[in-house]
């Protein structure tokens, strides 16, 4: 295999992992919560996951999605699956504004006004409350049987 961030480098800045999945903040100015939600295996598509573990990886996002919602009240929850750059199983989950840089486009789209810095600050205080209530939110998603 050749050298994967996801296995190596990313996977140290875990904010939470078992031996499934792990997340990553991922968080920027212009998206101030922006989760990765990441296979521990290093697969490209979920089809190479077992049933029992994309079930679980959907109860995860959902749980993330509910929490995100929760601590900070955006207008759209984006999720993202791509791979094509990092052919690694990954999933972006973006919590967006109708203020936000980009919105309504993707994150990945055309820009379509500055931000404001004090109201990335706001998020941002809030996403570091979520980061902290995320590990034993994600600990209690069981895993189907």
């Amino acid at each position: 295999m050749t050298h994967c961030e996801l296995c190596e480098t990313l996977l140290e800045k875990a904010i939470w992992k078992n031996r499934f999945f792990y997340a990553i903040d991922a968080s920027t100015d212009e998206f101030p919560c922006f989760i990765r939600i990441v296979s521990v295996k290093h697969v490209a598509e979920m089809s190479e996951l077992s049933e029992s573990e994309r079930l679980y990886l959907w109860r995860l996002l959902e749980t993330l999605e509910e929490a995100m919602r929760k601590f900070l009240s955006p207008d759209k929850i984006n999720y993202a699956q791509f791979g094509n750059f990092v052919p690694h199983l990954h999933w972006h989950m973006i919590a967006r504004w109708r203020d936000d840089a980009y919105f309504p486009e993707c994150p990945w789209g055309s820009k379509q006004r500055t931000f404001d810095p004090r109201t990335t600050q706001e998020r941002r205080a809030h996403t570091k409350e979520l980061l902290k209530a995320l590990p034993a939110l994600l600990d209690a998603v069981e895993l189907p049987a």
